[in-house]
């Protein structure tokens, strides 16, 4: 009897096992994009990755330093349209809009021209991102890494918020589809409409806050010279982008005028009562690097099925919107611990 049982229950371990297996493979198609996270530092140097997903200017200072390590995509282009995804927007206090509105859209504008104008050197742009930073940080650029190139990966380019308001709903919706927690959509009365205003002046001081990064230098032009925004005073700081948040969070926030990632922008702010959205300030400076991989395209990026891809900040934006783009051309993925 006793060899009846055991002879049962090895049976039924056997079938478990298989069945494992088998529900394994299912969940875990053979041409499945294998994600894993790593660090900026592991970046180009861990050998079980075929492909690494990294922001500029770490990609650039990375290819820079390690000598087989090459560009191989461009998430923008990847992405889809002339811009890339929507990125960083700004926002401003729902009662400050009349005088901003005003005045800080075109000077955006400009200072993205400012920004790759042959007169503008990397060390003008750095000094005037430096001084403004916050006490203990280290800054992201340096005259040495803030190349044109380096400025060009970075999409600054800020577009009003009624021209990229459909963009930004399509962007929101494919994140909040490969997202385990919805950031929510954003409401009309988010968007800040095109209208005039008249010449007013706001009596007190204007504050300034943007994470460190390629948002910080869609403000470089006007941090280099404190450049008055219908004001009476203004502060520019730049963050950590990890506490970009708290600064438009709580009953009195800081921010006049902050920049966010689109994400925490809809999430935080997207009804539209306490704060506007004033546009688009960056689209996307996310890229592909290998050491041992063919470059991809729309019309190849099916090659990268069965392929390891270390996506740094796997959880946050970047490892989304890869997973966004992954969904768009219909390619599983899966994750590995």
């Amino acid at each position: 009897m006793k060899k009846i049982i055991s002879a049962v229950l090895s049976v039924a371990v056997i079938a478990l096992s298989l069945t494992g297996a088998a529900c394994g493979d299912k969940n875990e198609p053979q041409n499945s994009v294998k994600l894993v996270a790593v660090t900026a530092a592991e970046a180009g140097v861990r050998n079980d990755v075929d492909y690494f997903v990294i922001p500029e200017p770490a990609a650039s200072t990375k290819v820079n330093a390690i000598a087989d390590l090459k560009f191989a995509g461009d998430l923008q282009e990847l992405y889809g349209g002339d811009k890339g995804y929507p990125q960083a927007v700004v926002v401003v206090k729902s009662e400050l809009q009349g005088y901003i509105a005003q005045v800080l859209p075109e000077k955006l504008k400009a200072g993205a021209q400012w920004l790759l104008d042959g007169d503008t050197s990397s060390e003008d742009i750095v000094s005037a991102v430096q001084s403004h930073l916050s006490e203990g940080m280290s800054p992201t650029f340096n005259a040495k890494n803030l190349s044109k190139q380096v400025i060009k990966n970075c999409s600054v380019d800020f577009v009003d918020a009624w021209e990229c308001k459909e963009e930004v709903k399509g962007f929101m919706k494919k994140l909040n589809e490969v997202s385990q927690t919805s950031f929510g959509e954003p409401a009309d009365n988010f968007f800040m409409e095109e209208t005039s205003y008249g010449a007013m002046e706001y009596d007190g001081k204007i504050s300034v806050y943007a994470p460190d990064g390629a948002p910080a230098l869609g403000l470089a032009q006007l941090m280099s010279a404190d450049v008055l925004l219908n004001c009476k005073e203004v502060e520019y700081k730049i963050v950590d982008a990890s506490a970009i948040q708290t600064f438009v969070t709580g009953n009195n926030p800081k921010a006049d005028v902050c920049v966010l990632p689109v994400n925490l922008a809809v999430k935080l702010l997207g009804s539209g009562e306490k704060y506007k959205m004033l546009g688009t300030l960056t689209h996307g400076n996310l890229y592909l690097l290998s050491s041992n991989g063919e470059k991809i395209s729309a019309e190849n990026i099916k090659s990268l099925g069965g392929k390891t891809v270390g996506v740094v900040n796997l959880a946050a934006v970047p490892g989304l919107t890869f997973k966004a783009i992954l969904k768009q051309y219909e390619m599983d993925f899966t994750e590995l611990q």
